[in-house]
Formats: structure tokens, C-alpha cells, sequence
């Protein structure tokens, strides 16, 4: 209702969006609507989202929904190795997420998709604005800056002042959180993701090692090889994806749920690592004697914030 989005605008706009992802084993349609989900969850729970403005929480749904649309299942090196048409308009800059947010903006000029029409003039830049910094930020070239600043944050006060400064940040971390979120899901979930990017890989290394180029190390494995697997997934847990879960969870222990996951995921790919398939439907609470040599890894509490909590909101944007 803030936004004035026209109804039946909205209806073409998301089949229009729905349209356009490729039938890909991971970057498809179905990961694009995980992420907006997982976006939506963020802006309902955590409070610090209430500073977003209504046009800015609506730039970032639609870059969420949008942010992998019509990517053609291989790596921005890919594109980049093989000279592509792709590569060359963006000069090997984020080249997949450029053509994201293009093919995102192009569908919202057709007038029958244009779902930003009831905006002001002004609030149309913010809109088109924060669509395209979202997706752009969720290049992973980008990854280690946004943690180590996510880290400088030394308590949830100093995050919320941070955001209030920059809005922007606060929405490239819920998106760029949001998408690598598959394996904060339950392992039954998160392990058909893991299935879909190696399926996803090896396809790109096939294509490659056709063309006389040796795969990127992460894509040298075979599907069948359940140990190697689980070793690939355990340490892109441990390397990716705790450097960003754990100090935003510190941040914003509503998302605690979602690191308790992730690591109960990391010991069961450990599982898979040591045994050569998956042991266990779910982690039982002590795992210690499945993990020879192998302690444990149990999830971070994080310290409750200091002073009064912040009246709920339910975290929506204003």
C-alpha cells in the first residue's frame, strides 16, 4: 500500500520474473524465491530493518526475487575465460549480476510490469537504485569486505548505528545473506541444494575439461564421490558461510535458528566425509563419538544485546 503497487501489475511482473530464470540444476527459479523468502523472513524479525524505508524494503524484495535471473549455470570466470558476449559488455565486472540487474530493470520498464509506477519520480531512482546495488552485492568478490565489516561491528548498537548511516549496507548483508542460505535450511533441504550445485559444477568442469582448460579445484569431483563431497561442503561452510553467519548472528541473535543449522550441517558433511554417505536423517544433540578425531563443532550463542531491548516491530520497513 505504500508503495501503490498495482495488482495486477504484480501478478504479470512475478510470471514475467518466474519466466525468465532458466531451468538450471541450482540457479533456477526455486533459488530465486528461496532467497526472496529467506529476504522476507529477515525484514519480518529483526528490528533493524524498521529504518528501511518502504521504497527501499520494496527495491530489495524485487532484487531478492530477481537476482539470479537468467544466469546460464556457470561462473562469472567462465564467461570471463571464454571471452563471452556477457563479459565483454560488462569489461569482466560482475559479470553475471550486471546482466541480473539489467534484465531485472528491463522487465520493470514494460508497462505491463512496471510495478513501480505508483511511486513519486524521486522514490522511482531510490527504487531502480536499490535494486541494482542489492543484486551487484551479491557477487562474491564481494564476500570477504562484507564480513570483515559485519566483524568491526562489535555489538548490535554499533550495527544499528552503522545501518542507520548506511541503509544500504544493511540491505546488501540481508541479501547477500539470503543467498547463501541454502544450508541454513534443515539438512533434509540443504543437502538437495548441495546435490544441485555439484550437479550444477560438474557440468561447467565437463564443459571446460571438453575444451582443454582444467576446472577450478572446487569443481574437480565426481558426483558419485560422497567423500570428496562432503569434504568440498564442509570446508565452504567453515570458510564461506561462518565468516558470515556467525558475526551477524552475533549481531542479530533472531537469526540464531539459522546458525544452529548451518552447523549441525557442517558435522553431518563431516559425516559424509568420513563414512562416504549420510549416516543420519538429522544431528542428534552429541556427536562426539561419530566424529573420530574430529571434534564436535557446536554453534555460537550470542550474547544478548547490552541495555533495554528495542520495542518489536515486527521489523517491517516504514
Amino acid at each position: 500500500e505504500n508503495c501503490k503497487i498495482p495488482e495486477e501489475r504484480l501478478m504479470t511482473w512475478s510470471e514475467a520474473v518466474h519466466q525468465g530464470y532458466r531451468e538450471n540444476p541450482f540457479h533456477n527459479w526455486y533459488h530465486g524465491f528461496g532467497v526472496y523468502q529467506m529476504c522476507f523472513h529477515q525484514l519480518s524479525l529483526i528490528d533493524t530493518f524498521s529504518g528501511l524505508t518502504a521504497t527501499e524494503g520494496f527495491g530489495l524484495l524485487v532484487a531478492s526475487l530477481c537476482h539470479d535471473i537468467d544466469h546460464p549455470g556457470v561462473t562469472n570466470g567462465y564467461l570471463i575465460r571464454q571471452q563471452d558476449d556477457l563479459a565483454l559488455r560488462y569489461n569482466d565486472v560482475s559479470v553475471l549480476e550486471n546482466h541480473h540487474a539489467s534484465v531485472a530493470c528491463t522487465i520493470l520498464r514494460a508497462e505491463k510490469t512496471n510495478i513501480s509506477s505508483g511511486l513519486e519520480k524521486v522514490e522511482q531512482g531510490v527504487f531502480r537504485k536499490a535494486i541494482i546495488k542489492c543484486i551487484l552485492a551479491t557477487d562474491m568478490a564481494h564476500h570477504q569486505g562484507l564480513c570483515q565489516k559485519l566483524i568491526g561491528c562489535n555489538s548490535s548498537e554499533q550495527f544499528q548505528s552503522t545501518v542507520a548511516e548506511d541503509s544500504q549496507f544493511l540491505m546488501n548483508v540481508c541479501v547477500h545473506a539470503a543467498d547463501l542460505s541454502a544450508q541454513v535450511l534443515k539438512w533434509e533441504t540443504a543437502r538437495k541444494w548441495e546435490e544441485r550445485i555439484c550437479q550444477e559444477f560438474t557440468a561447467q568442469a565437463k564443459k571446460e575439461t571438453d575444451m582443454g582448460i582444467t576446472p577450478e579445484p572446487f569443481m574437480q569431483f565426481k558426483m558419485e564421490d560422497m567423500k570428496l563431497r562432503g569434504k568440498l561442503q564442509r570446508d565452504f561452510i567453515d570458510f564461506v558461510l561462518r565468516p558470515l553467519w556467525e558475526p551477524y548472528t552475533q549481531l542479530e541473535p533472531q537469526m540464531q535458528r539459522c546458525l544452529t543449522n548451518l552447523i549441525k550441517n557442517r558435522n553431518l558433511y563431516e559425516l559424509r566425509r568420513i563414512y562416504g554417505s549420510d549416516q543420519l536423517d538429522e544431528m542428534p544433540d552429541d556427536m562426539d563419538l561419530l566424529l573420530p578425531n574430529n571434534p564436535v563443532v557446536r554453534p555460537v550463542h550470542p550474547k544478548p544485546p547490552a541495555g533495554p531491548a528495542p520495542a518489536s516491530n515486527g521489523g517491517t520497513p516504514r
